[in-house]
Order: C-alpha cells, then sequence, then structure tokens
C-alpha cells in the first residue's frame, strides 16, 4: 500500500526486466564498455520506467493506483537491440528499435492515467530504454550493437524512490499484472 508520507518520495511505473535479462546486460556492460566509462546502474535499478510522479499525494496516489488497477492491457514481447548515449544526461542506455505499439500504448496511457490525477508528465517524447550507466564521458564510442536481448511483459510496478543517505532506495509498492492474449 502507498505510504502515508510522501513529500520526499517520488513514483513512477515500470517494467522490471527478468534476473535473466538483468545478469545478461550487467555482463554486456562488464566487457564492451571499459570500466572507467562511467557509473553503472545498480542492478536493482535495471528497469524500463513508463511514467514518472514527481511528490505526489497521497490522493493523487490512490486515484492512480484505483485507475491502473482497472486496466486491461496486453501482455507483450520487446527486443533490447539497440544502445545510444545522451550527452546532455551523460546516460549510456539499451532500448528496443523498433518499439513494439503495445509498448508504446501502455507508456502513453499510463502517462495520461498519472497526468489525468495531476502528475505532470515529461513533454518529450517517450523513448523506451534501461539505462546502463550515468555520468558518462562525452568522449564516449558506443560499443558495436551485436546483442539481441528479448524480454516479455507480464506486469507493471509501481516503485517509490526517495534519495537518503546519498542513496536511492526503492521500494516496490504494487504490481499491475498485464492479461494474457489467450486468456481474454
Amino acid at each position: 500500500m502507498v505510504s502515508r508520507t510522501t513529500a520526499t518520495n517520488n513514483y513512477f511505473l515500470a517494467l522490471t526486466l527478468p534476473c535473466h535479462t538483468t545478469e545478461q546486460l550487467i555482463q554486456w556492460r562488464a566487457t564492451a564498455l571499459p570500466a572507467d566509462t562511467g557509473t553503472p546502474v545498480p542492478r536493482e535499478q535495471l528497469y524500463m520506467v513508463l511514467a514518472w510522479m514527481n511528490a505526489p499525494t497521497v490522493s493523487q496516489l490512490t486515484q492512480l493506483q484505483s485507475m491502473i488497477s482497472g486496466l486491461r492491457s496486453p501482455s507483450f514481447t520487446f527486443t533490447l537491440n539497440d544502445a545510444g548515449y545522451w550527452p546532455r544526461s551523460g546516460q549510456l542506455w539499451v532500448g528496443c528499435r523498433p518499439a513494439p505499439r503495445e509498448l508504446l500504448q501502455l507508456a502513453d496511457l499510463l502517462r495520461s492515467r498519472a497526468a489525468r490525477v495531476g502528475c505532470p508528465q515529461p513533454t518529450f517524447p517517450f523513448h523506451p530504454h534501461v539505462t546502463l550507466l550515468r555520468q558518462v564521458p562525452t568522449s564516449i564510442r558506443l560499443p558495436k550493437r551485436d546483442f539481441s536481448w528479448p524480454v516479455t511483459c507480464q506486469e507493471v510496478s509501481l516503485i517509490r524512490s526517495r534519495y537518503q543517505r546519498g542513496r536511492i532506495i526503492l521500494n516496490t509498492e504494487q504490481h499491475y499484472p498485464l492479461f494474457d492474449r489467450e486468456q481474454d
């Protein structure tokens, strides 16, 4: 359930990755990139954010949870097969190209629900990705995109994020299952 005090908490809706995919990402990062490339994102922070809520109120979270629990979005599969670098934020990421329609629709739906309860969403287009490294220097040379990791998405997680004593602390508050197409 949602915490009572949310003043310093941020929340997001994300697709968490299966353990075997997370291990593959960590192994690829360790072998394809020099050790001094940037700050590795910890294992528990390897996820794909779909919607973000900056310090929402308890009322906003309750409304959002009610809306999301009633969704009937299908499960789907995507493939992590692309990598890139955003120099402004210094992030190196892996993502999917092309992004499946179901992923884009789910992100759009969750962002619109979050906005509807009063949690503004970024104005830039959604780019499905998993951040692997932060504080990457602009001199980075992207490794060859010689990977392809299929990911089956069967649920969306509501995750609470707070900054405490120099660390990001994450707590999964709720899981929302996506339905199997054959069951519908």
